[in-house]
């Protein structure tokens, strides 16, 4: 009997969403049944999980694609394995929780101070420079990013976001003004690369705009993915890092990464890579190897 396994999504229906229907379709090809499971469509009960109504089954594996929430932690109850396995999804999914866990020889990390807008700016300034980065902890895709540049653009924070969100104010790295490379990991290893470059904003997430370009592999680059393997432990990842004057700067881990843009400038079938992984684990359980 062939593989199983949900897909957590926002929707049961993710029409036009690239990396869902990728993975759907590589799954496909192996054999695997891969059904996308909405957390909004989903319900718990004292009698089990629902998903429109229809009491879902156990399977072999569930795939994590959904960030927020109690209801994706009941749902990856029903797999066998879970990929990005679900303890270490939740932990990464925190910005601030990546600066503190991962190290490497072969980037640097910005400065930065985790705290809320009601910090004085000048304290803010003091430890980490002017202009600096606003991050949301948990945000994806360029949201919740801001240049402050001015007590102006700080006081903004406040009337956007109010006293009680925490926030990582970062050190503005100049040199990768619009550009960074972002990297697929699988386990560690390096599958393909990208620079991506914005036209007119500071960020360079392809979800804002930005187009892509193949990145040339170095074997620092390497090292840093197996570092990043090493602390975090997560399968599948996408590894921003912004350019630096001698070396790299960490910015960020995606637990949850888009295929579109690094399938598009690899060339590299990076959904079948996934599923083939995945498929392997389970062959290899049953060979013993």
């Amino acid at each position: 009997m062939g593989l199983s396994g949900y897909l957590i999504e926002k929707y049961n229906n993710m029409t036009g969403a690239y990396t869902c229907n990728r993975l759907v379709e590589e799954a496909g090809k192996l054999g695997i049944d891969l059904k996308i499971i909405g957390v909004h469509d989903t319900t718990v009960t004292p009698d089990g999980i629902f998903n429109h109504g229809q009491l879902l089954e156990k399977r072999d594996f569930v795939i994590n694609r959904y960030k927020w929430g109690k209801l994706k932690d009941r749902i990856n109850e029903l797999g066998e394995r879970s990929y990005n396995n679900i303890h270490s999804f939740n932990r990464y999914i925190n910005k601030y929780q990546q600066l503190r866990d991962i190290k490497s020889l072969d980037f640097l990390v910005p400065k930065y101070v985790l705290g809320t807008a009601l910090l004085p700016y000048e304290e803010v300034i003091k430890a980490v420079g002017t202009p600096f980065v606003a991050k949301g902890l948990e945000s994806s895709m360029g949201e919740q990013i801001s240049l402050v540049e001015s007590s102006e653009d700080y006081r903004r924070l406040l009337d956007t976001y109010g006293p009680e969100k925490e926030l990582l104010f970062e050190e503005y790295i100049s040199t990768s003004y619009g550009r960074d490379m972002r990297i697929f990991s699988l386990r560690g290893k390096v599958i393909a690369g990208m620079v991506r470059k914005s036209q007119g904003d500071f960020r360079a997430n392809v979800a804002l705009g930005a187009s892509v370009e193949p990145l040339t592999i170095t074997p620092a680059i390497e090292m840093i993915a197996y570092a990043i393997y090493i602390y975090s432990c997560v399968d599948f990842v996408g590894i921003d890092l912004l350019f630096g004057e001698d070396k790299p700067y960490f910015c960020e881990i995606n637990v949850m990464p888009g295929l579109e843009g690094i399938e598009a400038s690899s060339g590299k079938n990076i959904a079948g890579m996934i599923m083939e992984t995945i498929k392997g684990d389970f062959e290899n359980e049953q060979t013993g190897s």
